[in-house]
């Protein structure tokens, strides 16, 4: 084998260009406000125009988007909220810090996302949210979802936080909904460096009172005054009756950089799609492995590039896999995510009653590869030739 190079999955192999340097530069010398001011109202301008749809507000994470959608959708105590149990901690805790009871829903065999055949035998008298976690990359398959929603008067959530720029016929995530939520973590498809969100609203009413609460009700008195310091320089509001404000400001510097990865968007989507393509032809006939179904109308935008193996011909398990893999051949692969009912967080929280069978085998039998936009042919097929035979060899 040579000298072993290992291939971790926190490496960042993304590199940002001299325009996302001079976007900080022209922020930090500017000397204004860091904090809420043009470069946030550009970012949020843009991306509500890269959309083509809704108000795009920006917040500090998609954590904030998904807490901000929770007080938005009045969840309350008593409330249902369906979650697929196979996502981030956010889809959840965002909605059960307000007291919703959380229902775990299963994912496709398939698709690995929730469905409608997983959400609509869920659905009772109490559920006031479901929220569709567009995992991985891959868009949930969301009409059906809408439409159950729409008869029940359900609010429907997005957590995009994975999946920026992924269409679902023809129109983006985060639209379809009534609230769509994104994250620009430094390890998604698109980033504004360390940390950076939005949540994406219907209307421009909407929009006014996610701003009222996003920054701890600081708000302009309404009318002419005689004087600008009187009473006091701004107001402090109630943007949504009865729910204190919080403080989730975007930073000038992120929204900078945002403005900048979102024209590489579409770039690197179609990029990460290529890898995937490569990836999966490359093991195609290997009859452990499998990947996630994308069905009609939907599409993968490829944060993640996750495996199912099946060993259970040769008697092995995916752990079998991954260390062979990682102490044979270097290449150091990933699991994500834990159904969030075996976390001891949910069950010291009294979450942890579900009855998702397909959720726990695809996680006891799920790996990832490490991934990342750009990556060279030659790490691709080093992945391919290593796998191959890794199971091979798993076979005896």
């Amino acid at each position: 084998m040579g000298e072993r190079e290992e291939v971790d999955y926190r490496t960042i192999q993304t590199r940002h260009g001299k325009e996302a340097e001079d976007a900080i530069l022209r922020v930090l010398r500017a000397g204004a406000s860091y904090t809420m001011g043009d470069e946030v109202k550009g970012f949020e301008e843009q991306f509500t125009r890269f959309l083509g749809a809704g108000v795009a507000v920006g917040v500090t994470h998609c954590t904030a988007a998904l807490e901000l959608s929770a007080a938005l959708c009045r969840v309350g105590q008593g409330d249902e909220v369906i979650v697929p149990a196979h996502t981030f901690v956010s889809s959840a805790v965002a909605f059960a810090r307000r007291g919703a009871k959380i229902v775990w829903a299963d994912i496709d065999p398939d698709a690995r996302v929730m469905s409608i055949d997983t959400v609509a035998p869920l659905v009772t008298e109490r559920t006031r949210v479901i929220v569709a976690v567009h995992l991985m990359g891959l868009t949930v398959d969301m009409d059906p979802i809408l439409e159950l929603a729409g008869e029940r008067n359900i609010r429907v959530v997005e957590d995009c936080a994975q999946a920026p720029g992924a269409r679902y016929r023809g129109r983006q995530v985060g639209t379809l909904g009534d609230f769509g939520c994104f994250s620009f973590h430094t390890q998604k498809n698109m980033t504004t460096l360390g940390e950076g969100g939005m949540l994406v609203v219907r209307d421009e009413e909407t929009a006014t009172v996610v701003k009222k609460l996003r920054w701890m009700g600081n708000w302009q008195f309404e009318g002419e005054r005689e004087r600008y310091w009187e009473p006091s320089m701004a107001n402090l509001v109630c943007g949504l009756e009865g729910e204190w404000p919080y403080n989730f400001c975007l930073s000038e510097f992120n929204a900078a950089v945002g403005q900048v990865e979102l024209k590489r968007l579409d770039g690197v989507n179609a990029d990460r799609q290529q890898q995937a393509k490569v990836l999966m032809e490359g093991l195609a006939d290997v009859e452990e492995l499998s990947f996630q179904k994308v069905g009609p109308g939907c599409e993968h935008v490829y944060h993640m590039m996750p495996v199912k193996y099946d060993g259970a011909r040769s008697g092995k398990t995916r752990s079998d896999l991954i260390g062979l893999l990682y102490n044979e051949y270097g290449i150091k692969c990933y699991v994500h995510y834990m159904p969030l009912y075996r976390f001891d967080l949910f069950r010291a929280m009294g979450c942890d009653g579900a009855d998702c069978p397909v959720t726990d085998e695809y996680y006891d039998s799920m790996y990832g590869y490490p991934w990342w936009s750009n990556m060279s042919d030659e790490l691709l097929e080093r992945f391919i030739a290593s796998t191959r035979e890794a199971c091979i060899r798993l076979r005896g």
